[in-house]
């Protein structure tokens, strides 16, 4: 405790990431900060809030080390990065990157694959020309990954159900007939545009036909099921809300974004970002105009599992700092 109190007393004020260690060394928990002096001196005072994991993690702290960044930004990029890299205990968020899941458009519907063989690696992204209601998928196609891998298994479910595709149980599929007696009429090749299109992002009537099954168990006072659609609902919405901002972010061919520092007003950090990766970052003067002789990317790089974290923080920071 002697070197955790010293260390404490060294703490900048400053945006940065502390690690805090065990008696082996090893890292226990990444946290970020935009003042780490104040964050990180936190864990130490007595804190009614503190949940009981916090309090064992205080108790197995043997040391503690920072890193000092320019932004709080770069904080979260740095954060995730470690996260990512030590897989540290007491972390939850960003450390099971390793399980995020693709979803397989199919000809016969959604199915979630966890790996990529080298030969569905072809199949990632993009959208064939060929797509429409006639003709809804000639090929496969991968989307993802996803960080929603406990999530989704549910969600294709409920669209294999909705839409009556093949290998629903024989019983799910007589409750949704009674719930959407039209849906039978549909050819199968209708059925799948609409999935497809949500998982792309696209207009689709997945929202209508999920409120009309809400409806209609409602109406046949099973209002058990009804609650259960209406999270089915919601969880729906979560997900295609998603999907539509990746799409739009990474759409920007090229996009530049500043911040002024906070140790040094006459400072800004300027970050340039293409196709939804950052390509490089700066500190300049503040009067300085913004510009970077880097090419943009020519199309959106295939995505990896490590980059999903780090592509999330961007949209999220970005989408709350006025972009």
């Amino acid at each position: 405790m002697k070197t955790i109190q010293a260390k404490l007393q060294q703490l900048p004020e400053a945006p940065g990431i502390y690690l805090m260690k065990d008696t082996h060394g090893d890292i226990l928990y990444v946290g970020k900060a935009k003042n780490l002096k104040n964050r990180v001196r936190s864990y130490f005072h007595h804190n009614a809030q503190h949940s009981k994991k916090v309090l064992r993690m205080v108790w197995n702290i043997a040391d503690l080390d920072w890193q000092i960044v320019d932004t709080e930004l770069d904080a979260l990029l740095l954060e995730c990065q470690l996260i990512q890299e030590h897989h540290p205990l007491y972390n939850r968020m960003m450390n099971s990157h390793l399980n995020y899941c693709y979803v397989k458009l199919t000809t016969t519907g959604p199915v979630l694959i966890t790996d990529l063989e080298p030969t569905d690696t072809s199949e990632v992204g993009g959208l064939p020309a060929n797509i429409s209601e006639e003709s809804p998928l000639q090929t496969s196609l991968i989307l993802g990954p996803f960080r929603q891998y406990k999530k989704l298994p549910t969600l294709i479910e409920t669209l294999q159900d909705t839409y009556l595709l093949p290998g629903v149980n024989p019983l799910t599929s007589l409750a949704v007939q009674r719930q959407l007696p039209q849906m039978t009429q549909r050819p199968l090749s209708e059925r799948l545009y609409q999935v497809n299109q949500f998982f792309l992002g696209n207009e689709t009537t997945v929202f209508r036909e999920l409120e009309a099954r809400m409806t209609a168990s409602a109406e046949q006072l099973n209002f058990e099921n009804a609650a259960q659609l209406q999270q089915h609902l919601e969880q729906a919405q979560y997900f295609y809300r998603y999907v539509q901002e990746h799409q739009q972010f990474i759409a920007k061919k090229r996009l530049l974004w500043w911040t002024p520092l906070e140790r040094d007003p006459k400072q800004k950090k300027v970050y340039y970002i293409s196709h939804g990766q950052l390509l490089t970052s700066r500190v300049i003067p503040l009067a300085t105009p913004v510009s970077f002789d880097i090419a943009p990317l020519s199309a959106p790089p295939q995505l990896t599992k490590k980059d999903v974290d780090p592509q999330d923080i961007l949209i999220s920071y970005l989408k709350y700092h006025q972009v």
